[in-house]
């Protein structure tokens, strides 16, 4: 959206040029590095270094202990690797990821401290549900191993904060909270302090929003009377724990809690964790004794008497074998 472009501009407009800040920055899954990587030549005279490359860029600073090399390592598709470095086809993430290093730093090669910026998936990591996966299956894992010889390694990728080998490699995660499995996160983002002999000091600094992202568990006339807690305005899933559904529930919370996003029942969720080899076998049962189930399954409760009554009439009309398939 055009809005987080803006917010992008103003922040690294308010680091480089007001603040004299150098600020560095690399392509991930959701950009499009080319369109990201326009203008990065002019941009790089103006302290904002930014790189979408598959041929890993480098960009060289200084502090009072010397020169330290970043490798910008942004995120690349296996089949864009093996086109753009005449390479055999990597086989997996970890493969691309090795092929990628290998072009920027022989073995051998050194001398200065470094630091790495990487888009990947490392092996190991914590993912949370709203990351789009990198490739299919099991291949988009990448060994940590690919970033030895670095004091350093800033990750991008997970969204859930971390440290990896140490923290020496880390994950500052996303900034925001994308989904609810990301409730119970803390965001914000790692500030990074090293000396001359490549030794850390990391320390976390938590963000708070304006709207948090939580998910709310209570009885439904406990949460019309306000039992949510924390400010209304949130952005919420609640987890019902009554025993039936109850009507137009979410629009019923909405007149208190405004950003309500979802609803789902303790009951159900239970029902659905079953194992498969727990489940009821559906395959031979007549519609009477599916319906049964399923009324089951949402009230907590068996049909009663005259209620079975008037779903065997119901099914005998609709179908005319008095419940059956």
């Amino acid at each position: 959206p055009t809005e987080a472009v803006d917010l992008l501009d103003d922040i690294v407009a308010t680091l480089a040029l007001d603040l004299k800040v150098q600020v560095v920055m690399i392509a991930g899954n959701h950009d499009s590095g080319k369109r990201l990587a326009f203008g990065s030549r002019f941009f790089d005279r103006s302290r904002l270094h930014v790189c979408s490359a598959v041929v890993p860029g480098t960009v060289r600073l200084a502090d009072e202990w010397g020169p330290v090399d970043f490798m910008l390592l942004p995120y690349a598709d296996t089949e864009t690797v093996r086109l753009e470095l005449n390479a055999e086809n990597p086989t997996d993430a970890d493969a691309t990821i090795r092929r990628r290093r290998d072009a920027w730093m022989p073995p051998g090669a050194g001398g200065n401290r470094t630091v790495a910026l990487a888009h990947a998936f490392l092996a190991g990591g914590q993912p949370s549900e709203s990351e789009r996966p990198l490739s299919v299956g099991g291949t988009g894992a990448v060994a940590t191993g690919n970033f030895e010889g670095f004091q350093y390694a800033a990750m991008g990728h997970l969204h859930r904060p971390q440290l990896i080998d140490g923290g020496r490699l880390a994950y500052s995660g996303s900034l925001m909270k994308y989904s609810f499995d990301e409730a119970g996160q803390d965001k914000g983002f790692y500030f990074v302090d090293m000396d001359g002999a490549g030794t850390l000091r990391q320390e976390f600094l938590p963000l708070r929003p304006r709207r948090d992202v939580r998910v709310v568990t209570g009885r439904f006339q406990d949460l019309m009377a306000g039992a949510a807690g924390g400010s209304p305005d949130d952005y919420l899933s609640f987890v019902l724990l009554d025993e039936a559904p109850v009507i137009q529930a979410i629009q019923r919370l909405r007149t208190l809690y405004p950003k309500t996003m979802e609803i789902s029942y303790r009951y159900q969720q239970e029902a659905l964790a079953l194992a498969p080899a727990q489940r009821p076998d559906r395959s031979s049962r007549s519609a009477l004794e599916l319906f049964e189930s399923f009324a089951e399954w949402s009230t907590q409760k068996p049909l009663t008497p005259s209620q079975r009554e008037i779903m065997t009439k119901l099914l005998t009309d609709a179908v005319g074998d008095g419940g059956g398939e």
